[in-house]
């Protein structure tokens, strides 16, 4: 008996939301609870369908050469989603939209669902239920949610009557968002297919509120920060535990196609590929420079160390220790002909600095900034090409020639 899958969309919700505010996700807690959950998970972008574009294809480089969100590419480097794959065995496929598409259109136009699949839009909610309901009695099925209601700007289609007066709209999107989760597990349970069911639970962005910039008043889209790219992935494989495990690999979004193979051809998860290295972006290769608003940017990570190249410079952060990205570590170095020296500014401050501030912690973040930048040079140029770019252009955008923190950012 082939197993089923069905992909939650978790839309705008970071980890640190996630897990700080566990009174907003009840249903999601606890179906947590017996899943695999893989705390090193990263989103590849910080937009939804740069995200969804990178799951379905198991790639990064299918959209680089677009110069906005509604260009088409002259050609594909992938032939077909998951989605298109699934269908050809034989799977009952369909992913739904919910409350408003948004630039759906643009996104058929571009094949975001796949060449054999579409994206379909429901505006109504309880027929946007019985779609799968019912697609639930036709297995094998293969279903994807994007409940988009947790969107700050769709939130204002929840019924904000249903919950606490003095509750705001984005935690009343929240809310509803965790409520349609339970719904359809639940569907799941009343049918008696979890035991058959794959059900992978993924963010696609978080929102900064402001943290980091105004950026003309957007609060994704911008520089994948940890903020924005460190989202929440669990996994009901079909077994109940007991107690969530939890698995501290590093993933990123176009890795979950591969995933999805393995669980669905009854493979463990522990026989996937290990990665070294996370990487994100918030704009394709080809689109221009807006560092006002996007700011165009990318980043590394190796889980807890993080590396981020824009217009503006280098940036980078211990994210065990700072998971918001606050303090610059780089402010305390100079950098010059690819040399990290430390600065000499750091002789002014005293106390808790000075205990901290030792040759080894130094050492530890000067190694580790070679390692980060190297990797992230090699990706981000690999990423340019894909999108038919030049290295010439990637150095003119992306400054990876100085420090961010040494310089005055130009859109604050």
């Amino acid at each position: 008996m082939k197993k089923n899958l069905l992909l939650m969309h978790l839309e705008s919700l970071n980890c640190l939301n996630y897990k700080m505010n566990e009174d907003l996700f009840p249903n999601l807690k606890e179906i947590e609870k017996h899943c695999i959950v893989f705390d090193h998970y990263y989103s590849t972008a910080t937009s939804t369908l740069m995200v969804i574009g990178d799951l379905l294809y198991g790639g990064m480089k299918i959209y680089e050469s677009c110069e906005s969100l509604d260009d088409i590419p002259e050609s594909y480097c992938y032939t077909s989603s998951i989605f298109d794959d699934l269908k050809g065995q034989g799977y009952n496929t369909g992913i739904y939209i919910y409350p408003n598409g948004g630039d759906r259109d643009g996104a058929e136009l571009r094949h975001l669902a796949g060449f054999e699949n579409r994206m379909e839009l429901i505006q109504k909610y309880s027929d946007y239920l019985d779609t799968f309901r019912k697609k639930m009695s036709c297995a094998p099925f293969a279903l994807m949610s994007c409940n988009y209601i947790s969107n700050l700007s769709l939130n204002s289609y929840v019924d904000i009557n249903n919950y606490d007066v003095n509750v705001n709209n984005w935690e009343a999107g929240f809310r509803c968002m965790d409520q349609h989760c339970g719904t359809l597990f639940a569907f799941l349970q009343e049918k008696g297919l979890l035991e058959h069911t794959i059900v992978i639970f993924y963010g696609d962005h978080g929102d900064d509120y402001w943290g980091h910039g105004m950026h003309k008043g957007l609060t994704h889209a911008i520089e994948p920060n940890n903020l924005l790219i460190h989202t929440p992935l669990f996994i009901w494989d079909g077994n109940l535990r007991k107690k969530p495990e939890h698995d501290l690999r590093l993933v990123q979004t176009s890795d979950l196609r591969e995933i999805m193979f393995h669980l669905l051809n009854g493979a463990e998860i522990e026989r996937m590929p290990v990665r070294r290295y996370a990487i994100s972006r918030n704009e394709y290769a080809a689109q221009p420079l807006r560092i006002e608003s996007f700011n165009k940017a990318y980043s590394i990570t190796d889980g807890r160390y993080f590396l981020m190249v824009s217009g503006n410079g280098l940036n980078m952060y211990d994210c065990k220790m700072d998971p918001s990205c606050m303090n610059d570590l780089l402010c305390f170095f100079s950098y010059e002909n690819g040399i990290l020296k430390e600065n000499e500014r750091n002789e002014e401050y005293g106390f808790h600095f000075k205990c901290y501030w030792d040759s080894r912690e130094q050492r530890v973040l000067r190694q580790k900034f070679y390692e980060l930048y190297r990797v992230l040079y090699e990706n981000v140029l690999e990423l340019y090409i894909a999108g038919g770019q030049k290295e010439s252009r990637m150095l003119q955008e992306m400054r990876f020639d100085r420090l961010c923190a040494n310089n005055e950012k130009t859109y604050d």
